[in-house]
């Protein structure tokens, strides 16, 4: 995938003069001037067409992003929880990522089994009076004895590593086993250790469905019950959901398109040392939903605009049913931008007036990024930046792969 997103440098040449006109897209489009698009050092032509995955490897991370619109994401759960780091998704291929996303006692007790592959989305709200968080993972492993088997490791690794400094977190008691409403079948766990003047507490819960193991972690300001009943419910939605889902062979895995629907050779690509766990794939709306910042606004707005594609690079490209709806959900996305304390406006891209800018910072005011909008035919786009120049060449090389 990274090798795709480098065959750019014979894509490019000089500017074009004159306006792009393409079929469907409303009249002020004419006004574009294609030779004033600053576009820097991106690329301004489509990808050459990518083929397949090719190794085993990068065919388990394609596998991944597969999974994403199977994987319930908290805020279905409870409309809450849709805050989260960057980014609020992973994918886990490694121990590593085990460690990264279990706590360390959880995590011991997949070493050695046979894991293939999993997808995390992890998010909380942004109450910090009353704190709530919820990770909720999908682990796949070689069939339905393994994952049982994985769910017992885990839970004995859980229970039985001893409580002293060489775990982390440092736990100020053992474990105990606590029930998940409704779920028998299901393995759950209490850990409370200290987060500065903070007792955390924190439930786990492990769940084989078939050939995964379905995890929910955990905190709720109401305490452990609460927490548990938590993670029943999504127990409830997770399991008909990834239910859905058809897994491959892992034999297949290097014969996994990289882009079966053309989206991804006509995304601005990230650099290498900039992507994401979601980068460089195209996905339906469920699974795009998870690299949203609020995923519960967005949700809605993809369903009017009728997309049914999402293509995720160093721009994220939405597929709307028309042109007209491609343009209202620009507006969308502008709009809801707008709202968010501090927000500044700022100067459009030179040579597309449909464009628009603004300076957004987070929900504390922090980490101003550059947000640019703009549409072709039945495509919005979007780049985000620190630097304003960054931003704008981003979507002006975005405009130009779109115009092919």
């Amino acid at each position: 995938m990274t090798a795709a997103a480098t065959v750019l440098a014979g894509c490019g040449g000089g500017p074009v003069q004159g306006n792009a006109v393409p079929e469907g897209k409303p009249p002020a489009a004419a006004q574009v001037d294609v030779g004033k698009l600053d576009t820097g050092k991106y690329p301004i032509g489509p990808l050459a067409p990518l083929d397949v995955a090719g190794s085993p490897d990068a065919g388990r991370r394609l596998e991944a992003q597969l999974m994403a619109p199977y994987v319930l994401g908290p805020w279905q759960v409870d409309d809450t929880l849709t805050e989260g780091s960057s980014p609020a998704s992973s994918i886990v291929l490694s121990k590593d990522d085990f460690a990264f996303n279990l706590r360390a006692r959880v995590a011991a007790g997949l070493f050695g089994q046979p894991f293939v592959v999993g997808f995390v989305a992890d998010r909380h709200n942004a109450d910090s009076a009353a704190p709530m968080s919820l990770r909720n993972e999908v682990l796949r492993f070689a069939d339905p004895r393994a994952a049982a088997d994985a769910v017992t490791s885990m839970t004995s690794s859980t229970m039985t590593l001893p409580v002293d400094s060489s775990v982390h977190p440092v736990l100020i008691e053992p474990p105990v086993a606590i029930p998940v409403p409704g779920h028998p079948e299901s393995s759950g766990s209490l850990q409370k250790y200290n987060d500065g003047d903070t007792i955390k507490q924190e439930v786990t819960a492990l769940t084989a469905h078939g050939p995964f193991v379905v995890v929910q972690v955990v905190q709720h300001p109401k305490g452990p019950d609460a927490a548990a009943a938590l993670a029943a419910r999504a127990i409830d939605l997770q399991l008909p959901l990834l239910d859905g889902f058809q897994p491959t062979n892992p034999t297949f895995f290097p014969q996994l398109p990289l882009d079966p629907t053309g989206l991804v050779a006509r995304t601005l690509p990230t650099a290498p040392d900039e992507a994401t766990p979601m980068s460089g794939s195209a996905y339906p709306p469920a699974g795009a939903l998870h690299a949203e910042a609020n995923p519960v606004l967005v949700g809605p707005q993809l369903s009017t605009a009728g997309v049914d594609e999402v293509s995720i690079g160093a721009s994220t490209l939405y597929r709307a049913k028309d042109a007209a709806a491609a343009t209202a959900l620009a507006q969308d996305f502008e709009d809801a931008a707008a709202k968010q304390p501090s927000t500044q406006s700022a100067a459009g891209v030179p040579g597309l007036p449909d464009s628009r800018c603004l300076l957004v910072a987070d929900a504390n005011g922090l980490v101003p990024k550059y947000l640019c909008l703009a549409t072709f035919d039945r495509y919005a786009f979007k780049t985000s930046a620190r630097d304003f120049t960054r931003a704008q060449q981003q979507l002006a090389a975005q405009y130009r792969m779109l115009q092919g």
